[in-house]
């Protein structure tokens, strides 16, 4: 999508993406007039200009409309100047104002925040959807003094009830540890985004990632999102409330490396154990390898009282092998399968939003039905595998 801020190997780079797409938007362009085919019809274009950059199936926002066009308007079709937007009868024929039409944010707010400029950016993010939870994520991120400046780039992040300020936490936050977003000397914070690392197979944090931006897919809607980045390595993560069938009421995921396994600033890893869902057979005291919990904590436990539990592993289709490849073979798109998120003791709490578990042919990343659906898998060894999907306009 045009505009929308980069992951770049540069600390901060998770904040401003999070800014546009929960509390900005991105792409503003100004609109130049708009039409409608006649007063009763239920489409309408949008004349941009050239370049303007919208997409097919894309909701964009108007704002600055002095005749009741400000809203949110779903993309049916976009050409090189303009796009037809699905509208009501009842919308005016014409547009007045000084009107901009822009990709439409998530609708989150900042609650709290370091300034703008900030060499220590911080941001206190809520839903502002009545439905919501109402948690705060909090984010920090920049490096913490006489940790490694130069190596991979993470934004360390936590969920919240609430705040007084950008660095006063009260009430329950999860991960509770007291180093989440600190320095010890031997870890740089516990639960991680991670958006640029180093281009080897096996390489530290503290390993220096290559120059250039990150591929990268972020989806979500007005409660919460997830995301995941592609290269150089495949690493994941979302602030993901769901229905927990346990007492058949909303809890929060937090899914973020480092919940089950942190990782030693020092210590070389295999690109999958970054992962939240690195789907392996090693057990997580084989930190190299990334474990097989998935990386996901549970802000209740079964009594929907805060707990801020871990949740347990992950579920592997095997081959009778023993290598975790494709225990369904197709040659079409990808079996989607909801994830089911586990307690440690294997009992099943809900599934989760967003990720999918896929059944893939080939080890690929690729993005199947552009804009909709997007799989991912890698397996640098025989017994290391990140396999899962994301669905990008539905949950």
């Amino acid at each position: 999508m045009k505009g929308i801020p980069q992951l770049t190997n540069n600390w901060g780079a998770m904040i401003n993406l999070l800014d546009a797409v929960l509390v900005n938007g991105f792409n503003h362009v100004t609109i130049l007039g708009l039409t409608k085919a006649n007063t009763a019809s239920i489409t309408a274009t949008i004349n941009l200009g050239s370049d303007h950059g919208f997409i097919d199936r894309q909701v964009v926002r108007i704002a600055g409309s002095t005749n009741g066009w400000n809203g949110d308007y779903k993309i049916l079709s976009a050409d090189a100047s303009s796009i037809t937007i699905e509208c009501t009868a009842e919308h005016p024929s014409v547009i007045s104002g000084t009107a901009t039409c822009f990709t439409a944010p998530l609708d989150f707010e900042i609650v709290h925040q370091t300034p703008l400029g900030s060499t220590e950016p911080k941001r206190a993010y809520r839903s502002k959807d009545p439905e919501a939870l109402g948690l705060i994520l909090l984010v920090h991120d920049f490096c913490v003094s006489d940790a490694s400046t130069t190596g991979a780039k993470f934004a360390k992040v936590a969920l919240v009830e609430n705040m007084t300020d950008i660095n006063v936490i009260t009430g329950n936050q999860m991960p509770a540890d007291p180093n989440n977003f600190g320095w010890d000397g031997i870890y740089h914070g516990r639960a991680k985004w991670y958006y640029r690392t180093s281009v080897n197979a096996q390489a530290a944090d503290s390993a220096t990632p290559s120059t250039g931006n990150s591929d990268f897919c972020i989806t979500g809607n007005t409660k919460h999102f997830a995301y995941t980045a592609i290269t150089p390595s495949l690493t994941s993560g979302g602030m993901l409330e769901f229905e927990d069938v346990r007492y058949g009421g909303k809890n929060a995921a937090l899914v973020a490396q480092g919940i089950n396994l942190n990782i030693a600033q020092n210590q070389s890893v295999y690109l999958q154990a970054r992962s939240a869902f690195n789907l392996a057979i090693f057990p997580d005291t084989q930190p190299l390898y990334g474990g097989y919990n998935t990386k996901i904590a549970l802000f209740y436990d079964e009594d929907g009282v805060y707990a801020a539990e871990s949740a347990g592993k992950a579920i592997v289709l095997k081959t009778l092998n023993g290598n975790m490849n494709n225990a369904i073979n197709t040659s079409g798109a990808p079996l989607l399968i909801p994830m089911p998120i586990l307690t440690s003791a294997d009992a099943v709490v809900g599934s989760l939003p967003f990720f999918k578990f896929g059944s893939f042919v080939n080890n690929t990343i690729l993005v199947t039905d552009v804009g909709k659906v997007a799989t991912f898998q890698h397996n640098q060894t025989e017994n290391i595998y990140s396999k899962f999907a994301m669905t990008l306009e539905v949950e």
